[in-house]
């Protein structure tokens, strides 16, 4: 191994990307620089939580149900389909995307296989 390799960089910067499985890089502190002057272009300065765009709908319907009525929406399915799809009646469905049935694990795990997802979207 050479030496430049041995060598820890104490003086470096750590930079993480990503949330759901990060990458963590260390780098020298000039070289860091040129890589925020690259990204400031990039640089979103003014960003909201989606929560905030959507508070009137989570008001109105409960968060898993906003999603499941998104997901059904974007898989251009009706309740009637999805019902169907779930084995349930078509009520449960209206139910769910109005807040007024909350969706358990079971019930996630079920729309996670239907929408091809993570069951966790819906809780």
């Amino acid at each position: 191994m050479s030496e430049a390799m041995k060598k820890l960089h104490t003086d470096g910067v750590k930079i993480q990307v990503g949330d759901t499985r990060p990458r963590v890089f260390i780098m020298p502190k000039n070289e860091a620089k040129g890589l925020m002057q690259m990204l400031q272009k990039y640089e979103i300065k003014d960003s909201v939580d989606w929560r905030e765009s959507f508070d009137g709908i989570l008001k109105k319907y409960s968060e898993g149900g906003a999603v499941v009525k998104a997901e059904r929406t974007m898989a251009k399915m009706t309740q009637v389909e999805l019902a169907k799809k779930l084995g349930t009646p078509q009520h449960v469905i209206s139910e769910m995307e109005n807040g007024k049935r909350p969706i358990g694990k079971k019930m996630a795990t079920r729309l996670a296989k239907v929408f091809k997802t993570d069951y966790r979207m819906f809780l």
